[in-house]
């Protein structure tokens, strides 16, 4: 496809971009809802945070004390009772906006006045107490703001009315009530020079609907009840903070997650920027959205807290531990669950209880949760459908429609997958549908153009090299041309060379036919390992089998695949040699030798003849360390680069320092053994007890040396050849002592 078909393409794309991110509602933005709604429901805990609780005015609550609104003392009793239960703060979802009937209590109150002043409470006291119960019990309004006060734990609840909604009250009222409510507002404001006339973005903030004064008074904080829903009528959002008249007010989780971490008298509001941002509670920062909202994480379901009855705190005995168990020292949120109390209020999780929602915005705050969402992200947006559409032009334009498919469904699958991710564990919230949409726009566009390109170039293919190649190469060209091209890459790699002991004298001994068959057995069973663990068989030398992983295609565990390949192969190896002993046929040992370095791979060779390989010197110390294996009795021999990629995962040991020819620097080599986890305690003792033979070889005590040795070579099965050898150059170093400047290194060629 022409660059500048597929740039207009992207640029229609973009256009969309920015109409999502300035127009208030739109499909993609619907769309975008409902997958955020996805990603909550896989997402959540299920589990709940144990320091919020849910005390319920339920159906049990409703049948023992009548039906709601109970009378203010029973609120009383109950705000009064979880503080002598040990609860830490008590929330209370609900207004007391309106006073009860006063004129009794009022008369009650001028005639406890008068007692007080005839001081008949001194004469009578009996008489007194029955009195002040009698006027208490009156005074309702007075008995829950005394309860409320003697349990000194308590967040009451306001309420703000839309700004700009029709109201009753004239302005007077209206600003008695906000200051009623003024006391509660976060007191430190924080501003830049750009944010002087900021505010936050939201304009919910109206007439304000407060507890009675007594009632309001007597809360140790307050916060307001208020819950914004979208467009589609979900509550995605949590307001977290409103502003009336350059004020700023606390939510109720807000409120109460502060009075909980007992950092509400250290609190501040920022503008930064033109904007609101957030809130600082003690010295974190609660980043917002210039609305003032955050979007909470959910816990799980509705019902994931469980709800306790009000009616059995209020008849619980304070001395039930494990009643108290369930209470001391949380943040109890009090609120309507009975389902004939409360609006069902739809949420990402489903149909939530207000008080619900309120307690989950509270255990995000006391975690640091919060799903980010930030205003700039349409920026990224654009971003990463540039990104995306050049990723798809590149892909798309050197793949097949098939291939193509595949790997467009591979990107959207890995962009939900990230998404998802991202969600989950990083709690950020990036758009999902518009890069998707790219992609998808993307797919259609550039393969509607490429189909017909591309049969043409198929077919051209087939017709130019079906003469000179086997159908399959031909396939294979066909799906990917870029396969022709001559030349090499240098990559990290790790090579493999494997070569059987003494097998010029087992082929002296078998006929043509019994060779071939032996050859063939071993060769498919080795290299069946090696395509298994993703390593790319070179070439065939004879018996030996040159191979290397981490390429074509890269592998950041190449090394550990190798010599996982290695040690497999010697485990089948094993397996073989018993079923050619009871067949009375030769076996095979067979040496490995493994290293890891930078190489250069490719397609290599004429025009007329390729063959995909490597090269370079970590390729030929490969090889050396092969035929190195006989001198060391060992099956597997690796360098020190390998092992330093593979020593937590196989069981090694060091056998020697070796100088390749033509090489200053010394190379340390290793036999593997096994691996880690099926290693025997045997092997274990005897290579600590080679390791230490070895250094104190290489402190120059040879005497000492020569003992440990002659000790590994006894109890090792069979005897251990590495360590026949040490001893031998401990006779000879004894006999001829080496220079104080010996560097301990042997040359591998000798």
């Amino acid at each position: 496809m022409p660059k500048r078909v597929y740039a207009a393409i992207l640029g229609v794309i973009l256009a969309v971009v920015v109409i999502d991110a300035n127009w208030e509602v739109t499909p993609l933005q619907m769309y975008e809802a409902k997958l955020y709604d996805t990603f909550m429901r896989y997402s959540a805990p299920y589990k709940p945070d144990p320091r919020v609780a849910i005390v319920g005015i339920d159906q049990k609550s409703l049948d023992t004390y009548g039906r709601w609104p109970w009378s203010r003392d029973i609120i009383g009793k109950l705000v009064v009772k979880l503080s002598d239960l040990g609860v830490r703060v008590t929330a209370l979802d609900m207004v007391f906006d309106t006073e009860t009937d006063k004129s009794f209590s009022v008369a009650l109150g001028t005639l406890d006045d008068s007692i007080r002043k005839s001081k008949i409470q001194r004469k009578h006291p009996k008489f007194y107490e029955k009195f002040n119960q009698l006027r208490m019990g009156v005074a309702k309004d007075d008995e829950l703001a005394s309860s409320i006060k003697k349990a000194g734990n308590v967040v009451g609840a306001f309420l703000f009315h839309r700004a700009g909604a029709e109201t009753s009250i004239d302005d007077e009222t209206r600003k008695k009530k906000l200051e009623s409510v003024s006391p509660f507002r976060i007191k430190v404001i924080s501003r830049d020079a750009a944010s002087a006339d900021a505010g936050i973005g939201y304009k919910l903030a109206g007439e304000v609907e407060p507890n009675i004064p007594v009632i309001q008074q007597a809360t140790a904080a307050s916060g307001f009840l208020n819950v914004v829903e979208d467009r589609d009528a979900v509550f995605r959002r949590y307001q977290l903070v409103i502003e009336a008249d350059k004020q700023v007010y606390m939510s109720l989780a807000l409120a109460s997650a502060a009075m909980f971490v007992q950092k509400n008298d250290d609190m501040g509001a920022y503008y930064r920027d033109e904007m609101f941002v957030g809130v600082r509670v003690g010295d974190e920062l609660i980043e917002t959205d210039g609305d003032g909202m955050v979007w909470p994480k959910y816990y799980g379901y509705s019902g994931e807290y469980p709800v306790i009855s009000a009616a059995d705190v209020l008849s619980v005995d304070i001395g039930d531990e494990k009643f108290r168990s369930r209470l001391e020292g949380k943040l109890v949120f009090i609120g309507a669950t009975a389902t004939q109390l409360y609006d069902l209020r739809q949420t990402p999780m489903g149909k939530f209880a207000g008080v619900e929602m309120h307690a989950t915005m509270a255990a995000n705050l006391l975690n640091g949760f919060k799903i980010a969402r930030y205003d700039w992200q349409f920026i990224l947006d654009a971003a990463l459908i540039l990104v995306v559409g050049a990723l798809l032009f590149l892909i798309l334009h050197r793949t097949g429609v098939a291939m193509g498919l595949g790997l467009s469904a591979a990107m959207m699958a890995g962009i939900v997958y990230f998404n998802y991710w991202m969600f989950s564990v990083q709690m950020v919230w990036l758009n999902t549908i518009m890069p998707l949409f790219t992609v998808l726009a993307g797919v259609i566009s550039i393969n509607a153009y490429q189909y017909v390109a591309e049969q043409k170039s198929k077919k051209f293919i087939r017709t130019a090299f079906s003469r000179y190649l086997s159908p399959k190469v031909v396939e294979q060209i066909v799906e990917n041309p870029q396969l022709l091209n001559l030349g090499g890459e240098k990559r990290i790699m790790t090579a493999f060379f494997s070569d059987v002991a003494g097998f010029t004298t087992i082929s002296e001994k078998l006929s043509p036919a019994r060779l071939v068959t032996l050859l063939n057995e071993y060769l498919s069973e080795m290299s069946h390992i090696i395509h298994e663990l993703d390593g790319t068989v070179d070439k065939y030398e004879g018996d030996a089998i040159i191979a290397f992983w981490g390429a074509p295609l890269p592998m950041d565990q190449h090394a550990e695949m190798t010599v996982l390949s290695a040690v497999c192969q010697q485990r089948k190896l094993a397996e073989m040699r018993k079923v050619w002993r009871e067949q009375g046929r030769d076996e095979l040992m067979v040496r490995m030798g493994i290293n890891t370095g930078p190489m250069v791979v490719g397609n290599m060779g004429s025009r007329e003849r390729m063959d995909y390989t490597m090269m370079g010197d970590p390729v030929n110390l490969a090889a050396r360390l092969e035929g190195a294996n006989k001198y060391y009795g060992s099956s597997i021999m690796v360098s020190e680069y390998t092992y330093e990629l593979v020593k937590d995962r196989f069981f090694c040991r060091e056998v020697d320092m070796v100088r390749v020819q033509g090489k200053d620097i010394p190379i340390r080599l290793y036999e593997v053994i096994e691996e880690m986890d099926r290693i025997v305690e045997r092997d274990r003792r005897f290579v600590m007890m080679f390791t230490l033979a070895l250094t104190t070889f290489r402190l120059m005590e040879f005497e000492k040396a020569a003992e440990l040795f002659e000790s590994c070579d006894k109890i090792a099965p069979g005897g251990d050849v590495a360590s026949k050898l040490y001893y031998k150059r401990c006779a000879q170093l004894i006999e001829a002592p080496p220079p104080d400047d010996w560097d301990r290194v042997y040359d591998i060629s000798k």
